[in-house]
């Protein structure tokens, strides 16, 4: 049975989508729910807190769900490879943002003003991840990764949201070719094995397809 914080994020991620960041209020989720605004705000305290947590749980609902779809589809029968795995997490990550308008607003809305929220407690583990398993040529002695994983971050924000607002002049796909090769490009990857792995990686997605839904959803 879903508790009232569940109901309120789940009523919140529909009423984001369906209408925005900014045309979306406590008081349009209180009457949903039937429920009064001081409790949402006794759980999530702002609406920029509430998107946030929307954020993240539909991010990491779309990993699990990718991460899942291809080891049913591909890794079964195919070597292991994290820095392909990523690769195309990154693109259908991106793509949904870019490639569907309501996403596209919602990201671009609540980035307005919100800076800091685009980095998560968990931002660095990512990161740490391909550490572990490629021992990346990076600093340790200065926190090289927790630099590189917020640069990576804001950076890709960045690019998104002016792609967003049509101040670049590029293709969707030059655009989600490059936030994928910045982000290895962070880590010190070899530039030939990262266009060795943003190559494989459309055929893969093509391959074991993958479909964008309403509501911020991945399958």
């Amino acid at each position: 049975m879903s508790t009232q914080r569940e109901n309120i994020l789940t009523t919140a991620t529909q009423l984001f989508y369906e209408h925005g960041y900014d045309d979306t209020y406590f008081y349009q989720i209180a009457e949903v729910l039937n429920i009064t605004k001081s409790l949402i705000s006794y759980h999530f305290k702002t609406k920029s807190s509430l998107a946030k947590e929307v954020t993240e749980t539909f991010s990491v609902r779309n990993k699990n769900i990718i991460s899942f779809k291809l080891y049913q589809t591909y890794f079964c029968n195919n070597k292991f490879d994290l820095q392909l795995s990523t690769a195309i997490e990154i693109r259908l990550s991106t793509a949904l943002i870019l490639q569907d308008p309501k996403v596209s607003r919602y990201i671009r809305e609540s980035a307005d003003g919100h800076y800091e929220d685009m980095f998560t407690p968990h931002y660095k583990s990512f990161y740490k991840i391909h550490d572990r398993q490629y021992h990346l040529n990076i600093n340790r002695q200065n926190d090289e990764i927790s630099m590189l994983a917020r640069g990576a971050t804001a950076a890709s924000h960045a690019i998104i949201i002016d792609f967003i607002n049509n101040m670049l002049k590029c293709t969707l796909e030059e655009c989600l070719d490059y936030i994928v090769q910045m982000n290895f490009r962070f880590m010190r990857v070899d530039e030939k094995r990262i266009a060795e792995v943003i190559k494989k990686s459309k055929e893969v997605i093509d391959k074991v397809g993958f479909e964008f839904k309403p509501y911020f959803i991945i399958e």
